[in-house]
């Protein structure tokens, strides 16, 4: 098995996010897709109304879903944005 770079895992990601937010942008150019993407910039991996106390201090599952849900979210609203760049233009 190869073990890659912390590089090449860094490129891996940057190419799956550039991806994900060109189709993201193309999901929003239509008012079916912007409602569905709408939808998953409201909804969440988190816990939330103190459904369950992560205590003062999250643990490491608790770091890691609200990392996800940032990023997730970072990705849907780059893609909202290019849409609406390009609708512009």
């Amino acid at each position: 098995m190869h073990t890659l770079t912390p590089e090449q895992i860094d490129g891996r990601l940057n190419a799956h996010r550039k991806l994900l937010v060109a189709l993201a942008s193309y999901i929003a150019q239509s008012s079916e897709g912007r409602s569905f993407l709408e939808g998953l910039l409201h909804d969440t991996e988190i816990v939330r109304d103190h459904e369950e106390d992560p205590g003062i201090e999250p643990d490491v599952g608790f770091a890691g879903q609200q990392i996800a849900d940032d990023e997730m979210r970072a990705i849907v609203q780059a893609g909202w944005a290019r849409a609406a760049a390009a609708t512009k233009q």
